[in-house]
């Protein structure tokens, strides 16, 4: 299931994310409303958890705003110490049910095991797709088609395989790699990423007589490469002075 977080409290965040990654979900997080907005182009989801505040607006306004764009999208508003006034004015504003903070685990996601037994899973019919040359990304299915041929990923190789066609030819740090792809759990072993990425080599068949490099950056990450790119052209860098550049903007 994939599921949509707009939780400004980063701790809250991080506990529900967790915890909805242990019932088997996906879940994307976002600070604020506007942000998810940025992701609708090309994003999808099952089901939306937000916030009764989501930083720059209430969940009353953020749900009627985010169905314009998936038509019938499950809600769930989650507050602290909620008042009837409150759960009274985020239910008519469209959401199927309302949460007290801090969730407990069981709890939330029996709700939302029997929220979308009701609502049945929804698939917007324009899946979103990114292509990247040959390769074309469909994050509904989590399926990579090139060359003729098509590739089903787990979850986390296709958030991945996303991530480093997205910076291709930019080095992708490990911290970045784990934010994105494991969700800030930092505990995640070297071998876990090697192993991912040699089953990405593998599946998407990045070798050179493809025209593609997946390049271990001992120490930071990794580098997937079209290698038609030329050190003489003015945007090539040397994975070294990139790495140097990335570590750089990763302090800012």
């Amino acid at each position: 299931m994939r599921i949509a977080l707009v939780e400004p409290d980063a701790r809250q965040a991080e506990t529900v994310v967790r915890l909805l990654i242990a019932g088997g979900h996906a879940c994307q997080h976002f600070t604020h409303g506007e942000a998810l907005f940025e992701t609708l182009d090309d994003e999808t989801f099952d089901l939306l958890i937000a916030a009764w505040w989501c930083g720059e607006s209430g969940a009353d306004e953020l749900i009627p705003k985010v169905r314009k764009c998936l038509p019938g999208l499950p809600a769930i508003v989650l507050m602290v110490s909620p008042h009837e006034s409150e759960i009274v004015t985020s239910l008519q504003a469209g959401a199927d049910d309302c949460i007290a903070k801090p969730v407990r685990g069981p709890e939330m996601l029996a709700r939302i095991d029997a929220l979308l037994r009701r609502a049945g899973v929804r698939r917007p019919r324009n899946r979103a797709r990114h292509g990247f040359g040959d390769y074309l990304f469909d994050s509904a299915r989590y399926e990579v088609s090139f060359r003729g041929q098509t590739a089903t990923l787990t979850p986390k190789e296709f958030r991945f395989a996303l991530l480093l066609f997205t910076n291709a030819s930019r080095p992708v740090s490990r911290a970045r790699i784990l934010e994105t792809v494991w969700n800030l759990n930092r505990d995640v072993r070297s071998r876990t990423l090697d192993t991912h990425a040699s089953r990405l080599r593998s599946k998407l068949q990045l070798g050179p007589e493809h025209g593609w490099r997946l390049t271990t950056l001992y120490g930071f990450g990794y580098q997937l490469e079209r290698l038609s790119d030329s050190p003489s052209d003015p945007g090539h860098k040397t994975s070294e002075s990139a790495v140097a550049n990335v570590r750089s903007e990763e302090k800012l």
